[in-house]
């Protein structure tokens, strides 16, 4: 039997650094999945959907001096603390036969997916606000 593979801490904050909170929420379900924890998988689910609102509903209304860093540093710090305390750390995958770790290239491209889903969403939003007259793109 070959062994389920998962995302440790440092890839699912990487992940989640470059693919947004869409990528953070995937590689966290994904553990829970291979953790066979069903509640957890629909929590993450639920609060996933709910923060990804969240993040978008309030992008167009920050204001133009907002740090860049900000939403990002929350994505990661809460991947990393997540994954670490709920599911795996780096040495328990390590030392355990029955888990490895998902190919960093898995991770670049799934973020890459999420950023890009994460954009569009985003843009779509934006473009509905400017054709509603409810915030202006110019």
């Amino acid at each position: 039997m070959s062994a389920s593979k998962v995302y440790s801490p440092v890839q699912a904050s990487l992940g989640a650094f470059l693919g947004g909170p869409i990528a953070s929420i995937f590689f966290i379900k994904q553990n829970f999945v291979v953790l066979n924890d069903e509640e957890s998988v629909k929590k993450t689910n639920r609060y996933g959907a709910l923060i990804i609102v969240f993040f978008i509903a309030i992008l167009p209304f920050l204001p133009e001096n907002f740090p860049n860093m900000i939403i990002p540093i929350i994505t990661i710090i809460s991947t990393r603390l997540l994954v670490a305390k709920f599911q795996f750390t780096k040495e328990v995958i390590s030392n355990n036969d029955d888990l490895d770790f998902h190919s960093n290239w898995r991770v670049f491209f799934v973020s890459l997916i999420s950023l890009v889903i994460f954009m569009f969403i985003g843009v779509s939003l934006l473009l509905a606000l400017d054709f509603l007259g409810i915030e202006s793109l110019l």
